[in-house]
C-alpha cells in the first residue's frame, strides 16, 4: 500500500493520511472552490476514496467493475466523473453520498478506449471526455434528456442490449486530427 499525505500549508501539520493501491499515473484531484475536497484510488485499483475536509471522513466509492484509469472532480467537489480500463463507460457520482448519479456510454461494449482526461465545464453542466480515438465527447449532466438524442426506443428490461443502450450517450463527439511536428 502507498499513502497520500495531507498537510496544512501554514504549519506543515499533517492532516490526514489516505492508504492508495499503487498510482503510477499519479490519479487525483483536488476541488477547486468552497471546502477541500480530494479525491484519489482506493486501496482496490476500482475503487476511488474522497475526503470531505468539511465532515473529516472518508468515503469508498466503487466506482468500477475494473480499475479506474481517469478521474475529475466538479469545481465544488460534489461531483466525481471515473473512467475505467475499458473506457466504454463514464460514471458520475455525488461524492457527499457515494451515489451513482448517471453512466455516461462513449464507444462500443466489444472496443477498448483509453480515455485520457475528463473535465468538469465551471458549474457542472458539462463533462467532457478526451480518448485515444481521437475524440472530445461532450456530455450533458443538468439535462440528460440533451443526450440519447439518436438512440432508438427499446422496452427491454434486461439483457446485453439494455446494459447497452441505457446509459446515456454523447450529446456532441467532435473528432480531431493528430499534428505531428515535423522539423
Amino acid at each position: 500500500m502507498q499513502k497520500i499525505s495531507v498537510h496544512d500549508l501554514m504549519d506543515l501539520r499533517l492532516l490526514h493520511q489516505i492508504e492508495t493501491e499503487p498510482n503510477p499515473k499519479g490519479l487525483w484531484e483536488i476541488s477547486l472552490s468552497g471546502r477541500m475536497v480530494l479525491v484519489c484510488l482506493g486501496r482496490d485499483k476500482a475503487e476511488v476514496r474522497v475526503l470531505h475536509d468539511e465532515v473529516s471522513w472518508i468515503r469508498v466509492i466503487k466506482a468500477s467493475d475494473l480499475d479506474v484509469t481517469c478521474v475529475a472532480l466538479s469545481n465544488n467537489g460534489r461531483l466525481l466523473a471515473a473512467a475505467s480500463t475499458k473506457g466504454t463507460l463514464n460514471r458520475l457520482f455525488d461524492t457527499l453520498s457515494g451515489m451513482l448519479l448517471q453512466e455516461m456510454r462513449r464507444g462500443s461494449a466489444f472496443e477498448r478506449t483509453e480515455i485520457h482526461s475528463l473535465f468538469f465545464c465551471f458549474d457542472a453542466e458539462w463533462l467532457a471526455v478526451t480518448s485515444n480515438k481521437g475524440t472530445v465527447d461532450i456530455l450533458s449532466l443538468k439535462d440528460a434528456k440533451r443526450n440519447n438524442m439518436s438512440l432508438p426506443s427499446l422496452s427491454y428490461n434486461k439483457g446485453i442490449l439494455r446494459k447497452y443502450f441505457i446509459p446515456e450517450w454523447p450529446t456532441a463527439r467532435f473528432m480531431y486530427q493528430k499534428i505531428y511536428n515535423t522539423s
